[in-house]
């Protein structure tokens, strides 16, 4: 063996990502906050469409508590964006196509409606559940178990978007190369 190289030591490197993957770190400004309160604002209610159909008639109409839900839930994403969206890891490619893929697959499942609707009533089953073991049977039907059941149905659907969104960086990781090659082949290599 030439030049004393030891195939089996650790490389003295990380190992880099795709470059397709790899930040693209000052190159982004952070939008203002108010385009980020209105894109989660959005995001938030066209979302909660399906809830709010269910949760109109076993809550009573407690249409206030669930839209305060909904808002609270609009603000902590907009305070969490606008304050990480200049991080590292938000200017990281493969988290940005994660989280636009995660809610853009969540608003198109509200909008082929039985798909959303199941999903929504899965997750409103459990908070249901939760709110009437912790309050009582007939919690819901008051504003602040509404809230609690609002909110808990929030926090729940998040659990299942982040394991959504695992799902969705595994397979941008694996197909992200492929595309790579793909485009290299049809437009020939990038000229850096």
């Amino acid at each position: 063996m030439s030049g004393g190289l030891n195939p089996f030591a650790p490389p003295e490197s990380e190992p880099e990502l795709s470059d397709a993957l790899k930040p693209s770190i000052g190159t982004k400004k952070s939008a203002s906050l108010g385009r980020i309160a209105i894109r989660w604002l959005l995001v938030c209610s066209v979302s909660a469409v399906p809830s709010f159909y269910l949760g109109a008639e076993i809550s009573d109409g407690q249409f206030a508590a669930m839209v305060l839900g909904v808002l609270i839930f609009a603000s902590g994403y907009t305070i969490l964006d606008y304050k990480t969206a200049l991080t590292d890891l938000r200017q990281n490619r493969l988290m940005s196509i994660t989280l636009r893929s995660v809610y853009i697959t969540r608003m198109l499942l509200t909008l082929f409606f039985p798909i959303g609707l199941v999903i929504d009533m899965s997750c409103g089953i459990l908070s249901v559940g939760c709110t009437e073991a912790l309050f009582g049977g007939n919690a819901i039907e008051t504003f602040p178990g509404a809230l609690f059941t609002t909110l808990t149905q929030g926090a729940v659907l998040n659990v299942v978007l982040a394991i959504y969104g695992l799902l969705v960086a595994g397979l941008v990781m694996l197909f992200a190369p492929l595309f790579r090659s793909v485009r290299t082949w049809l437009f020939g290599p990038s000229i850096n």
